[in-house]
């Protein structure tokens, strides 16, 4: 869960300003170490309901632990395993180290290739409401 404002409304989509700080950043000594970071981030936010938002309006923006873990499986777990299988299956075919991790890293070219193409779908599957 995020504090954020509304930047911009373009019914259905509510875009969102959120400050994303590191966890140091409300730390008192701060000011000595210089290791705070923030970023300002943006969020869309497909709503039915986007007519009763305003701009500059502070809102929440939240999400489900389950959208977080289909995130993690999609970015992190999925690519992983498909490495793995793609290096075992290329030592088998070709007899050769250097070959097989070639092709384990460039197995991750077309798979976020097509996650690129999907971004939509993805987009609404891993989506964010407002409270």
């Amino acid at each position: 869960m995020h504090q954020g404002t509304v930047d911009s409304i373009n019914a259905p989509i509510v875009r969102v300003r959120i400050l994303q700080a590191s966890a140091c950043s409300s730390c008192v000594a701060k000011q000595l170490c210089h290791s705070t970071e923030s970023k300002e981030k943006f969020i869309e936010v497909f709503t039915a309901d986007s007519s009763s938002y305003f701009v500059g309006e502070q809102v929440l923006v939240m999400g489900h632990l389950s959208q977080g873990l289909k995130a993690v499986w999609w970015a992190y777990c999925f690519p992983l395993i498909l490495m793995v299988a793609t290096l075992f299956g290329a030592y088998t075919l070709w007899q050769d180290e250097a070959v097989s991790a070639l092709m384990a890293i460039l197995i991750l070219l077309p798979y976020y290739l097509i996650i690129y193409i999907l971004r939509s779908k993805f987009a609404k599957a891993l989506s964010f409401t407002l409270k």
